[in-house]
This record gives structure tokens, C-alpha cells and sequence, in this order.
């Protein structure tokens, strides 16, 4: 039987595993409600049942299907990409500047132009004329 590789597999033995672990503790506090366990090994029988219900953390999250390196995982890529959302915001903003700028410097020169131009056609000649061609001292059109 060839299992999935894309870690569903892994999702499934470690839920598995995790099953035996708890059944486990839960077997152990059932043996010793029943049994009185002996002087001599009550020390060696508490250490390893100290070991085992503190791995229980990790046991029940591991049922219930958080794993904290996705978590990790998660934060790390959050982080990852609201940076870069920072990022892309502050291009956003430089080019929205660049645009403003080039639409006041558009403006500028269109209305230094048009200025110009009026003030072209609005030149009067010595001779009194707005169109002429005498080409007095304060020139012609």
C-alpha cells in the first residue's frame, strides 16, 4: 500500500500516535486507581508517568490538528507578506506623488504657454495697430 506523500500520511501517523499516547495515560491512571504499586519502584514508575503525561500538550494538540510548526509557519508567512504589502504601499504612494507632480508641471507649462500666446496676440504696435507689419520698436505679430 503506497501512502500519499504530501503529508497527510505524517498528518495521520502523528494522530495515531497520538491516540496510543493519550489511551495510554488514560490506561495507566485506570491501573493505578485498581493496583497499589510496589515501594521499591514507585520512584522509576512516577518518572516515566511524568513523562508521558507531559507530553499529553502536545498529544491532545496534535488530535485536534494544531501542529505549532504550521502555526510558526503561518505567523512567519503573515509577516512575510504584510511586509510586503508595506512595501507595495509605499510605491503606491511615490508613484501617486510622481503622478501629482507631473500633472502640476503639465498644468504649469500648459498655462505658461497659453499666457504666452495671449500675450503675444495682445502686443500693440507703435503705430497703434494689434496686427501689423511696420515692425516698430515694440514688434509686430
Amino acid at each position: 500500500m503506497k501512502l500519499p506523500s504530501n503529508g497527510v500520511a505524517k498528518d495521520i501517523r502523528h494522530y495515531i500516535g497520538a491516540l496510543i499516547v493519550f489511551f495510554l495515560v488514560v490506561i495507566i491512571l485506570f491501573y493505578l486507581t485498581r493496583y497499589k504499586i510496589p515501594n521499591e519502584n514507585a520512584q522509576i514508575v512516577n518518572t516515566i508517568i511524568g513523562m508521558i503525561v507531559a507530553s499529553l500538550a502536545m498529544v491532545i494538540s496534535s488530535i485536534t490538528g494544531r501542529n505549532p510548526d504550521d502555526l510558526d509557519a503561518a505567523k512567519k508567512k503573515i509577516s512575510n507578506l504584510e511586509m510586503k504589502i508595506e512595501m507595495l504601499v509605499n510605491a503606491k504612494d511615490m508613484l501617486e506623488g510622481m503622478l501629482i507632480k507631473l500633472q502640476d508641471d503639465t498644468i504649469d507649462r500648459l498655462l505658461l504657454n497659453k499666457t504666452l500666446d495671449f500675450d503675444a496676440k495682445q502686443k500693440s504696435c507703435i503705430c497703434g495697430k494689434n496686427s501689423c507689419k511696420c515692425e516698430g520698436e515694440n514688434g509686430g505679430a
